[in-house]
């Protein structure tokens, strides 16, 4: 994998979505890859130039939520605004408490899944017309 390449990173165990992402971000130049467990995650996070973080919702909540919570720390606090990376989460609407969770640990966006299936196209086209 080319770590100079903008990356979008999608957190989760559920392979479901990975290849709608690809299909949208690769043709755009983006590379896509995905982390299953938080070492994975901070591997990619402080070797690759990440474009967008999709954390998916219905994954392993311990690893989703260390995950954003190593980014407030390693980050002092806070998100990584310097560096551009959008965290977005994605989840079932019925679970207002997981989408919340998300929101309070700090993610850009939080869309139930129906919004995301709708939204993921203008989002992914939108970050490719912001990099290039």
């Amino acid at each position: 994998m080319d770590s100079d390449k903008e990356t979008v990173l999608l957190v989760g165990q559920n392979l479901f979505f990975l290849g709608r992402v690809e299909m949208l971000a690769e043709p755009l130049g983006l590379a896509v890859e995905r982390a299953t467990t938080e070492a994975v995650f901070m591997d990619h996070y402080t070797n690759r130039r990440l474009a967008l973080v999709l954390i998916d919702l219905e994954g392993d909540e311990s690893v989703w939520s260390k995950v954003l919570e190593n980014i407030g720390h390693v980050n002092g606090g806070g998100f990584d605004k310097e560096r551009g990376v959008n965290i977005l989460a994605f989840g079932p609407h019925e679970n207002v408490a997981l989408l919340e969770r998300a929101r309070e640990l700090g993610c850009d966006l939080v869309l139930n899944k129906g919004e995301f299936n709708r939204d993921l196209p203008k989002i992914i086209e939108k970050l490719g017309a912001d990099l290039g």
